[in-house]
This record gives C-alpha cells, structure tokens and sequence, in this order.
C-alpha cells in the first residue's frame, strides 16, 4: 500500500488496511478513483488514473462521503481549481440553489470542500482543495468528525509527508510555492531598514479584515496518533481574509478574534520558541494563515528534516551570533527548529588540535533519495552539544539548566540575570543546590585537566543570593499557550520529594 521507504518511520501497524480492502459498492468505487484523481497531490497518480482501493485517499472518502456528495464534488468536471456558486452547483447538479448550498455546506463542513469571496462580486465560491495543504487540515480542525473518524489523523500524517518526499529534493531556493515560508521574530528585524513589510507579521494581520484562531491540525494529529512530545492542541494557528471566514462558518474548532489578540498569541508563541510559518502557495502577496509551530510535531518543518531538503521551509533571514552578548547559554540551540545550533564548535581539543565538523550535504550537490533521509532528524536535533567540544554540563543536567551561561554571568558579577537564567528551566535552585547529584560536574571536561568546574557551588550561591533581596523575581507562570494558570487545570506530581516539587 505504501512504499517501503516510509513504513519504518511514519506509520505503525494498525495505519495499514489489509492488501485486499475493496469498497462493497462497485459504482461508489469508480466514482471515488475518479474524485481522487482529481483531488491528488501525487502526480504519478493523476497521470497513470490508476487507483488501488486500498490507496489512503480512496479509504478515506469511502468512509467520509456517501456517494451523492461524490457526484456532486465530481460536478466540478474534474478540475480543482474551478469555482462555483450554489446557483452554478444547482444547475450543473439539478438542484434548487438552496439544496446546492446544502448540499456544499456539509462536504465544506468536512473539509473536503472549500470556499471564499475572491470575486468582483464578492459572492461565496465553492472549489475543490487540495490534500495538503488543505482538505487535511481543515478535517483536523473538525473535532466531531474526528471522534467518529479517528483514521483521518494517520491519512493527514501521510498525506503531509509520504507524497512530498517523491519531490522534495528537487523544491528549489525560496520553496518553489511548496511547503510553509518562515517568518523571523519581528522584533529581530523591526530596526532592519532592508526588511522588506511582506516578513513582517504585521503588514499580514493589518491587510485582512477577518482573523480567526483554529485548533493546530498538526498538533492535533500528534495527539491522537500518541507522537510528537506531549505539546498540547489549542488555538495556535491564525487564519486570515476568506479562509477565516471558511474555517469558522464551517463551524471547525476555531473563533474570529481581534488584532490585538492574535498579536498576543504571536508573542506568546515566540516566548515559547515556536517558529512562525505562513503558507507558500498563495500567489503574490497573499497568505491565508499564520502557523506557530513546534518543531517536535509540526508537519511541515518535519518534512524538510526528515528529507534533508531545508528549501522547504524557506526564509528570507539568517540568524547569526553576537560574540559580544552571548554568554554561552544554550537557549539558541534548545530552540533552533532545526538543530543547527550546538554549542561546543569552533575549540581545540583537549591535545590542542583542532576540530572539524561535519557539513549537512544538500540536494543541490548531489543525487537524492532515500539513503539520504534523516530518519532521526527528532533525535539529532535534540543533540545539546558535540562531544569533542565543551559544555556537556548542559547535556547531562537532567534539567538542562544553561550552566555555562549562569557561570558566565555570575563570574562577571550579574547575579540577578545569572538567577533569572537558571528560573527558565529549575523553579527551586537553591533545593537543587543543596541535594544535587552533579552530574554536570561528572562531565565537566576541564575535570580532564585538573578539577571540574564547581558549578554546583556556584549555582547554589547564585540562589541564595537572589533569595536575600526582597524584590524576588518571579518567572511568569503560563501554560502552553501563553496564559496563566488557573483552577481549571490540573497537575500531577509524581514523588512527594523535591523532585516532585521542582
């Protein structure tokens, strides 16, 4: 059903169907391999007509549509980018306008049919999505469908990935209109008089008249299908102008809201690393969202990993260090999406030689293929440090406090900003510092030259320190999606020790 390839790494047993899943109505199924070819990403598919039946987009509307609403979808004369109003739809459907609209409001409340007002006459227009993006994330964001259908997150797991791997090494330099366009942190380039509006977040949530919050699909998908790392589905994700109005009168899990309030969520997002993302495929200054993904279970970030092919997530910026300000503490790479960051590069060995570091080869230079994937690109990214180089201190602390950025500042006497460094990851460092098992002083590798690093010692210090004042600083207590924290949630401590409380 699907090629070997994928199988180790993107699906589980249960996804599979059995090899000979045939549909019981033998007209439905003809009718159904005609609407796939139509609806497909996967252009293989599209030329050779050829559709097994137990292909996943042929299950998945076997399931979802009876085969009256496949007619009526196939009324678009296999053309997806068609538009029509319900007065069009009756006539080619002999239909009333109103049984049309009906008729449109309900696959549309799937998901499988989308709408907007991009007319000089601004009516409502009906035409066919593609998989992804498209029917795939407008079916997760529909929670009712999915507690009767649960088997659309494993078709949105492989339709967001299994297709884009056939072409993903040869998406050029600035996406090619595939994939998600990532937008910087717009604080980090507000003072850049070359940044040009259309990577501003702003300019994007001014130029529409409607802005929605939906539930994150991707999120979603790694919550039913137990993946992922535990990030929780909420409204994540904005959509903008004609889509908002789509997701949220097709009633998905999602509400209109204000600028200001999206711009809450954009900040909220970047406190907590998140990568913001809009979509690639619009046309020339045009989006019709804002993702704000974690690289641990966002779709689209994980294709361009998984594939080795970065120019699926394509940006405008580089990030770059100032050796001025940084202090050594790791949180660059704890965030970068990607694993570029490491800390550890550049330094001699402990003999004095130097190091070299690998190069992530590309696409570009070389042929592409299977053997190149990264299988275990969640894995490597998650990779704190080299081993050759220094810091492993970081690595080992099971809280992976960033120990080499206190030490930097408290050595330079800024001890209030070396305590609010350490409250980011450790809520009760001075317990820490009392009982810790110190296995960042086990590591430490100036340990194989004389003596580790006291940090320990230092932390504790730096601790007590901060409790003698009565301004206290207290870090902003907020759950995942940047709110505080009330009776309605609920926490479980595992162990009445200090572990438990911290």
């Amino acid at each position: 059903m699907i090629r070997e390839d994928y199988k180790n790494y993107m699906f589980n047993d249960s996804d599979f169907l059995p090899d000979d899943y045939k549909c019981a109505d033998e007209e439905k199924a003809k009718l159904i391999k005609i609407l796939v070819v139509m609806i497909t990403s996967d252009m293989k598919m599209a030329l050779s007509k050829i559709v097994p039946e137990n292909n996943p987009e042929f299950w998945l509307i076997d399931r979802l549509l009876e085969k009256d609403e496949i007619r009526f979808m196939l009324s678009f004369k296999k053309k997806r980018t068609v538009k029509l109003t319900k007065y069009e739809l009756a006539q080619r459907n002999n239909m009333t306008p109103d049984e049309a609209e009906a008729m449109a409001e309900k696959i549309a409340g799937i998901g499988l049919l989308e709408f907007d007002r991009d007319n000089s006459a601004h009516h409502k227009q009906y035409f066919v999505p593609q998989w992804v993006v498209g029917s795939g994330e407008y079916m997760m964001m529909n929670g009712k469908l999915l507690e009767k259908h649960p088997e659309v997150a494993t078709f949105f797991n492989y339709a967001s990935s299994v297709p884009v791997g056939k072409i993903a090494h040869m998406v050029p330099p600035g996406g090619g209109g595939i994939g998600m366009h990532v937008i910087p942190v717009e604080k980090a380039i507000e003072a850049n008089s070359k940044a040009v509006s259309l990577e501003k977040l702003s300019y994007w949530l001014k130029k529409y008249d409607k802005i929605c919050a939906d539930i994150c699909s991707c999120r979603r998908q790694q919550t039913i299908r137990g993946e992922g790392d535990g990030n929780v589905e909420d409204y994540y994700c904005l959509a903008v102008g004609d889509m908002a109005e789509y997701i949220v009168e097709s009633h998905k899990d999602a509400h209109y809201i204000t600028y200001d309030e999206a711009m809450e969520i954009l900040q909220n997002a970047e406190e907590k690393g998140y990568v913001h993302q809009i979509t690639n495929l619009d046309g020339e200054d045009k989006i019709v969202g804002i993702c704000n993904c974690n690289t641990s279970t966002c779709n689209a970030l994980r294709t361009s990993q998984l594939f080795n092919t970065p120019n699926l997530s394509a940006s405008a910026y580089r990030a770059h260090v100032n050796p001025d300000n940084c202090v050594g503490c790791g949180k660059c790479v704890e965030i970068c999406p990607v694993g570029a960051a490491k800390l550890g590069q550049k330094l001699c060995l402990k003999d004095g030689e130097s190091q070299t570091y690998p190069l992530t080869e590309l696409p570009d230079a070389t042929k592409w293929g299977p053997e190149k994937w990264n299988k275990h690109f969640r894995e490597d990214a998650k990779l704190h440090t080299y081993k050759t180089g220094t810091a492993p201190c970081k690595s080992a602390c099971p809280a992976h406090i960033a120990v080499q950025g206190y030490i930097e500042l408290a050595k330079q006497g800024r001890y209030d900003d070396a305590y609010k460094l350490i409250m980011q990851d450790n809520p009760l460092p001075a317990v820490c510092g009392a009982i810790c098992n110190r296995r960042c002083e086990d590591e430490c590798t100036r340990g194989t030259i004389d003596e580790a690093v006291a940090i320990d010692e230092i932390k504790k210090f730096v601790s007590l320190h901060a409790l003698s004042h009565d301004n206290l600083y207290i870090p902003k207590c907020s759950n995942d999606i940047g709110k505080m924290w009330d009776d309605t949630y609920k926490v479980a401590i595992i162990g009445a020790g200090p572990a438990g409380l911290s």
